[in-house]
């Protein structure tokens, strides 16, 4: 039993001979007439040629061209990779004006709450938060796909048909230039100009703290230096994944006025393999937050909202296109 291996260079020759032998066929009867012609799309019409000669033309004529037709496809395909799903929504968040719309709405409506929020000594975003003039008032943000845009690094992964490692999130972290989510610096610069401190609440480890300043400065984010204020994850023991304990830290000594995310965990504690229905349920019972104490930038890129659809709370890329049908919605 012969065994071809039609991988790399073997079967890109032998469909450029598949080619070549059909234009050549099509050639050969093409001028062995002088009346044989050419459709206005320039393919050859075979049954110009004589009775019997037309027929055998006509026949090899069509088989040449299917042959073509499956060699330009082959060749189509080696060409280029399989869809990744990942690529339509990252091409939204770099190219769209309905993200950059949306996001400037977002950090439009919370400009535009500042003062009053300033004004009012009992107002807090934060459940059970502390109030009262003599606290320094603040704001928490979020960084990543928050205040600086990292759709350059999905791109990145995009072209690789790889998924996240933490090797190509420390390169794209320590070249510090991810920039700014539209809106995002004329909002912080809003608050800090009414005296209000801004907290960077991430969940980047804290080896890539320094280099997560760098980027915050280079985007032309206030960051003020008398205190920290970027706050990342396992800085301290207490600083996990789950943000409520850094948001409690800065309502011990702030008056927290604001909080801005892009994942409904920047918000709230989530239950460990919580389900969409169970985030739902959160972001309803909270409903009197949204757009007053609490503003959401969108991210379609990725988020927990992908864990929760799937088992065991991983990513949906590169997982069975069936456990992700199971979710969809048609009615």
């Amino acid at each position: 039993m012969l065994i071809v291996d039609w991988s790399g260079a073997l079967l890109r020759d032998t469909l450029v001979a598949i080619g070549l032998s059909t234009m050549a066929l099509c050639a050969r009867h093409y001028h062995r007439r002088p009346d044989h012609a050419l459709t206005p799309g320039g393919a050859f019409e075979a049954d110009r040629c004589g009775p019997v000669e037309g027929v055998a033309a006509g026949a090899g004529i069509v088989m040449s061209r299917r042959l073509l037709m499956v060699a330009v496809a082959l060749l189509a395909g080696c060409a280029s990779p399989p869809p990744d799903e990942r690529l339509h929504s990252t091409l939204w968040v770099q190219t769209s004006a309905e993200y950059a719309i949306s996001t400037r709405q977002v950090f439009g409506m919370a400009t535009r709450g500042l003062d009053g929020a300033l004004a009012d000594p009992g107002w807090t975003a934060l459940e059970g938060g502390r109030t009262g003039a003599e606290l320094r008032p603040a704001i928490i943000v979020d960084v990543d796909e928050t205040v600086l845009d990292n759709s350059g690094h999905q791109g990145r992964m995009i072209r690789a048909r790889e998924g996240f490692t933490r090797d190509s999130w420390r390169k794209w972290v320590s070249e510090a230039a991810a920039p700014a989510v539209p809106g995002a610096a004329d909002y912080l610069h809003a608050a800090a100009d009414r005296g209000i401190t801004v907290f960077y609440v991430t969940n980047r480890h804290h080896v890539l703290e320094d280099d997560t300043r760098r980027n915050l400065l280079a985007a032309g984010f206030p960051v003020a230096s008398e205190e920290d204020v970027v706050l990342t994850r396992e800085e301290t023991e207490e600083w996990t994944r789950d943000k409520s304990s850094r948001r409690e830290f800065i309502g011990q000594h702030h008056r927290v006025l604001q909080v801005v995310g892009d994942d409904l965990a920047d918000f709230v504690p989530l239950p460990k393999g919580a389900d969409d229905e169970q985030r739902l349920y959160l972001a309803t019972v909270n409903a009197q937050r949204w757009g007053t104490y609490w503003f959401m930038i969108p991210n379609p890129m990725y988020g927990s909202w992908e864990q929760a659809l799937m088992p065991g709370g991983v990513a949906l890329f590169g997982r069975p296109m069936e456990d992700k049908f199971r979710h969809l919605d048609t009615q």
